[in-house]
């Protein structure tokens, strides 16, 4: 599957180490709100998510170098959702890298998955990130207030969501 200027495909598990260096990267671990991680940790997360289900798919630009992963957890086809999460490498951020893999992966979750949703959770100091959700199409549905605490403070959460109408007349355009 690619976007405009990304390429999907699985996520392998020679892309743990890349990971596993973006996860501990210090705006990663501010903006998800837990401690570095080592290797094996991510390793039984991978393994975990895959076991539920959940679609892994590893992020590659222009180059075909790796950048990131998108996934699609907890998906529920009785009741057509699934949640919808990425991370980028720290030197891909800010470049429209995320919009792009966003968008595919929201694609395949409506289009080959049949979903009727796909929703996610943000924490309120990621206004980057919830621009984009928003850029994108996803609406606030719900706000948890001072709900995660990381680097000595309390943080809202964000849940926001998309329906595949709202994608399908929001792509119109």
């Amino acid at each position: 599957m690619t976007g405009q200027r990304v390429s999907l495909r699985p996520f392998e598990t020679e892309d743990i180490k890349e990971l596993q260096r973006w996860s501990n990267d210090p705006v990663s671990i501010l903006l998800v709100g837990r401690a570095p991680q080592a290797y094996e940790q991510i390793e039984r997360q991978i393994m975990s998510k895959r076991q539920k289900g959940d679609l892994l798919l590893a992020i590659e630009n222009e180059e075909n170098k790796l950048i990131g992963w998108v996934f699609l957890k907890d998906i529920e086809h009785e009741h057509g959702r699934a949640g919808i999460g990425i991370l980028l490498a720290p030197e891909a951020r800010g470049q429209g890298y995320g919009k792009d893999a966003m968008k595919a992966m929201i694609k395949i979750g409506f289009d080959q998955l049949r979903l009727h949703k796909i929703y996610l959770t943000t924490r309120g100091l990621n206004e980057q990130a919830i621009a984009l959700y928003k850029k994108i199409g996803f609406v606030i549905e719900g706000k948890l207030r001072e709900h995660a605490f990381c680097d000595g403070q309390y943080y809202d959460t964000y849940y926001m969501g998309m329906l595949k109408s709202e994608w399908q007349s929001f792509n119109k355009s």
